[in-house]
């Protein structure tokens, strides 16, 4: 059934509500949903315990269903604080559908109305090829990339919902003892022996290592740094719009307003409450650098110096390629 599918992926703190939320508001692209199971089919695959063709098959699966779903209105976010809530994306329209008949009657609404799935979803760079080989042409896979010196706030603060009820992440046992995430694969003593922000640093090493090392010739991919976008936005919204076939309307733009994009400085961000509780705090300075060396001088305090020469080594790479 799946016409075709835009992923809006990336790293923890990068992005990627802001940016898919304007990604929304191009015609025919649903609400942005999360996509656990092709999150997990894709880190079973990295931890080599499942096999490409049961992979790729059940990413196909969870594909047609997460569309067949939306487009009956089953199992829409009606809770109005989420981001992916239908009152944050023409409710009226999702409320319709769940009035109306659904079943037989959704794929040909599919066929001839051709909606484009948009999923949002954490730390599947290194499953692009997968995610390609199981979509094909249909798939637009964006990556959105920031300064790793960004991500590590909201990093450190994960980790207490990795290792808690709520995760929804694989992870696996070694030596069947402790529990690791599934990023933790091969540097487990590393992880052992690590305040949460060294576990931060790690697991973003982990990441951007393979973004970094990548020649980024998938033609799926579109890379967009968070830098260069809140500020100077076009040429990004032009080739979204020219990848989805969609124009650029009046809802795009309002959009962007909301999100204050374009934007002089990169913190001027909308204050939601969802932006604070990941370690958001609006700038206090007119300097980009000072603003990032606030960030570092935080993080020096709490890691080791070998976590740190780390971390200065992957913003150094990530302003060099990137910026």
């Amino acid at each position: 059934m799946l016409h075709k599918v835009i992923i809006v992926n990336g790293f923890p703190g990068c992005g990627k509500t802001m940016l898919s939320t304007i990604v929304s508001a191009f015609d025919r692209v649903e609400i942005m949903q999360y996509a656990s199971v092709i999150e997990q089919m894709c880190e079973l695959s990295y931890l080599d315990k499942v096999d490409d063709d049961v992979a790729e098959s059940m990413i196909r699966m969870n594909a047609d269903l997460l569309i067949y779903n939306v487009m009956m209105g089953r199992n829409s976010n009606c809770r109005i604080s989420d981001l992916s809530s239908i009152f944050n994306h023409n409710p009226k329209e999702y409320l319709r559908r769940m009035s109306e008949p659904g079943d037989e009657s959704i794929p040909s609404i599919i066929n001839k109305s051709k909606p484009i799935l948009h999923l949002t979803t954490h730390m599947l760079f290194p499953a692009l090829d997968l995610l390609h080989k199981a979509l094909k042409d249909k798939l637009i896979f964006v990556e959105l990339v920031r300064h790793p010196l960004y991500t590590i706030i909201q990093q450190e603060k994960n980790f207490s919902m990795f290792d808690g009820p709520r995760n929804q992440h694989i992870r696996f046992t070694h030596n069947s003892e402790n529990e690791y995430n599934f990023f933790s694969f091969g540097r487990e003593f590393e992880f052992d022996n690590a305040n949460s922000y060294e576990k931060a640093i790690y697991s973003i090493d982990w990441y951007y290592s393979k973004l970094l090392s990548s020649s980024h010739n998938n033609s799926s991919l579109i890379i967009i740094p968070f830098e260069i976008f809140v500020k100077n936005p076009d040429s990004f919204i032009r080739r979204l719009s020219k990848d989805l076939g969609s124009t650029v309307n009046e809802s795009v733009s309002m959009e962007m307003i909301n999100q204050k994009i374009p934007r002089k400085f990169i913190k001027d961000s909308p204050p939601l409450e969802v932006y604070k509780r990941f370690g958001w705090e609006p700038r206090t300075s007119d300097s980009e650098i000072e603003e990032l060396e606030k960030i570092r001088e935080k993080i020096a305090s709490n890691v080791s110096k070998e976590a740190l020469f780390l971390m200065d080594e992957l913003s150094n790479k990530y302003v060099e390629k990137y910026l």
